[in-house]
């Protein structure tokens, strides 16, 4: 009686091995892509209102251990310039920059400056335009007209390696009641990108 012999080929797998090895594979790069204990996500993405953006951008501010340049709008929010006066008391390099046009009454620029934190302030460019024509109608006033852009930036780069962006302003209306989103990413070729931008307009801000 004749005996087959099988012979084992070990690059030969049956389908259901195959199967197995893949899906193997593929949880170790699901597994690799998501933060576990003592790892941050290389991109968070937040939303407002109360959708967890200002805890997002206290906890980056907090952790924040060598620098934060922020170039933002308007600044209104008390959890963010207290997470910033705790920064700097850490001994964290901090350059911020606001709006120069009108800043608000309840801006924290002068709450941040009287605690030593560097704040400056920026416009955009200058406008050369003319301006609107009057309206014939005496009871019509002149359409005013800003002489400068705007410093309309929403950014932050922490310690070299992380950018906050995204059309989140740091005030209190953006967390409680504005439409919002906010943007955490981990690189640093991003942040270097960024930092030129920030040394751009530093050059040419102000004080107060």
């Amino acid at each position: 009686m004749a005996c087959r012999i099988t012979v084992f080929h070990p690059c030969r797998r049956s389908p259901a091995a195959v199967r197995i090895l893949f899906f193997a594979a593929l949880f170790t790069l699901l597994a690799a892509s998501f933060p576990g204990p003592g790892r941050t996500a290389p991109i968070e993405v937040w939303f407002s209102p109360r959708g967890g953006a200002e805890e997002a951008m206290v906890r980056l501010i907090d952790s924040a251990r060598t620098g934060i340049d922020a170039a933002v709008y308007t600044f209104t929010n008390r959890a963010l310039a207290r997470a910033v006066v705790r920064a700097h008391k850490r001994g964290v390099r901090i350059r911020l920059i606001l709006d120069g046009n009108d800043e608000s009454d309840y801006s924290k620029g002068y709450y941040l400056r009287q605690r030593g934190v560097d704040v400056r302030y920026a416009r955009g460019l200058e406008k050369k335009y003319k301006s609107r024509k009057t309206y014939k109608k005496p009871r019509k006033k002149r359409y005013q007209v800003r002489k400068y852009g705007l410093m309309h930036h929403k950014f932050a780069v922490v310690d070299g390696q992380y950018v906050a962006t995204g059309s989140f302003n740091w005030t209190a209306s953006a967390e409680n009641f504005n439409y919002e989103n906010l943007l955490l990413i981990k690189s640093s070729s991003l942040a270097r990108k960024y930092t030129r931008a920030f040394d751009k307009i530093w050059e040419s801000t102000f004080r107060k």
